[in-house]
C-alpha cells in the first residue's frame, strides 16, 4: 500500500493539522513519538480487552489489536477520522464518542489507552473519572501529555485547553487512581531549550526571523511515509522511560500508567 494513492484504492483521507497522525503527512519525529507512546503500551494488551481514546486515524488502535488484545475498541469524536480509520483498519472496533461520556458499560475494559488526549479537555478530573468508572478492577490507565515546563516556551497549540506541569498532571491522576507510575518521553536539555526558544522570540520581536531563516536555511523537516506502526522502526530518542531524567534535562511529555483498586465498591 503506498499513501499518495488513497483514492485509486477506494479509502478515505484525511487532512494533516498537526494534531493526528497521518500517514504520509506526519513529519518522521512526531511520527516516531507516537509510535513509541503504542510501543510502550503493547505490553499490558495481551489476552485484553482494550479501549484506545482518542483514536484518530486509526494507526494505534489496531497496533494495539496486533499487539494481542483480545479485543480493541477505538473511539473518537471526528468523523473524518473515523471514516479513515474504518476504511484501513477494519479488524478494529471503531466508533465516535466523546471521551468525557464514554458509551461503554461500567468496569467493561481492562486497559485504558489514552495518549494526548487529557489537553484538550476543559475538564480533565471528568475525563478520568470516566476512565476509572470503565475499568475492571485492577485495571489499567495509560495516559500521556505534554509537558506544559517545556510547551510553555513555545507557540500556543489552539488544540489544547488544559496543559499542565508534570507535578499536577500526576496529582490529578493520583486523586482518581490508588496507584500512579510516572514516565518520561524525548527529554531535552532545559537551559538549552529555554536559550533557544527566548531567542527565537527575541528575533520574532525584531521582526528579524524571516531574515535569520533565509541566511541559515534550517533542513525541512522529513515526512514519514509509514502507514501503520511496527516493531522494527523503534527509535531508542523518543523511548518511554520510568521517572523523570535528571536535572538540566526534562521530558517533553510525560505518560503515566495507572491501576485501578481491586477493592470491591
Amino acid at each position: 500500500m503506498i499513501a499518495d494513492a488513497p483514492a485509486a484504492l477506494g479509502l478515505a483521507t484525511l487532512d494533516y493539522t498537526g494534531e493526528r497522525i497521518v500517514p504520509g503527512l506526519t513529519p518522521e519525529h512526531t511520527f516516531r513519538e507516537h509510535q513509541m507512546r503504542y510501543a510502550f503500551a503493547a505490553q499490558f494488551v495481551p489476552g485484553r480487552v482494550v479501549l484506545d481514546i482518542a483514536s484518530g486515524s486509526g494507526m494505534g488502535t489496531d497496533y494495539l489489536r496486533r499487539s494481542g488484545a483480545r479485543v480493541c475498541f477505538g473511539l473518537d469524536l471526528d468523523f473524518s477520522a473515523l471514516r479513515y480509520a474504518q476504511s484501513r483498519f477494519r479488524l478494529s472496533h471503531l466508533a465516535a464518542c466523546d471521551a468525557s461520556r464514554i458509551c461503554l458499560a461500567s468496569r467493561s475494559i481492562d486497559v485504558v489507552v489514552s495518549f494526548e488526549t487529557i489537553e484538550h479537555l476543559a475538564d480533565p478530573r471528568s475525563f478520568l473519572v470516566e476512565c476509572e468508572r470503565l475499568l475492571r478492577p485492577g485495571g489499567l490507565l495509560v495516559c500521556s501529555t505534554p509537558n506544559r515546563d517545556i510547551s510553555r516556551w513555545g507557540e500556543e497549540n489552539p488544540f489544547h485547553l488544559a496543559e499542565m506541569p508534570i507535578r499536577d498532571f500526576v496529582q490529578h491522576v493520583s486523586e482518581v487512581f490508588e496507584h500512579c507510575h510516572l514516565y518520561g518521553q524525548s527529554p531535552v536539555s532545559y537551559p538549552l531549550y529555554v536559550a533557544r526558544r527566548k531567542t527565537i522570540s527575541v528575533l520574532e520581536a525584531l521582526h528579524v526571523k524571516e531574515l535569520m531563516k533565509r541566511w541559515c536555511r534550517p533542513p525541512a523537516t522529513p515526512v514519514c511515509a509509514e502507514v501503520e506502526f511496527d516493531d522494527h522502526n523503534n527509535d531508542e530518542r523518543y523511548a518511554v522511560r520510568p521517572g523523570l531524567p535528571r536535572w538540566p534535562q526534562k521530558p517533553r511529555y510525560a505518560i503515566v500508567v495507572a491501576r485501578k483498586s481491586e477493592r470491591p465498591f
